[in-house]
């Protein structure tokens, strides 16, 4: 069984994600000011973008059917989120913020950073 992906609840996935560390200490929006998109891209978990001025979290069902992927995957896009709001971006989609952020999460939440 696998779950079944909706705006809805990646909105849920987020707001969870944002009352836990390290997240809470980011000032992160409410999931009513973000986008959430459900994709059936096989070739990516998910993307972070701007949609109509809208800043958007987009999570592929091909690659996220459980609630341990759907939440990792989350997370990641969350930290490219953070990195928009804050102008921390930079041509290198993984830079050493993002890389920085990313082992804090994957530390408080017990993710894998090899695959995070």
């Amino acid at each position: 069984m696998t779950l079944r992906l909706t705006p809805d609840l990646l909105a849920a996935a987020y707001d969870f994600l944002r009352t836990t560390d390290p997240f809470k200490g980011w000032r992160l929006p409410e999931s009513d000011d973000i986008g959430f998109c459900v994709i059936a891209d096989p070739r990516r978990f998910a993307d972070f973008g701007v949609e109509n001025g809208v800043p958007t979290i987009r999570v592929s069902t091909a690659r996220n059917g459980h609630a341990v992927t759907l939440l990792s995957t989350v997370a990641h896009e969350t930290i490219h989120l953070h990195q928009y709001l804050k102008g921390l971006e930079t041509k290198g989609e993984h830079n050493a913020d993002f890389r920085r952020r990313a082992k804090r999460v994957c530390a408080a939440h017990g993710y894998d950073l090899k695959t995070f």
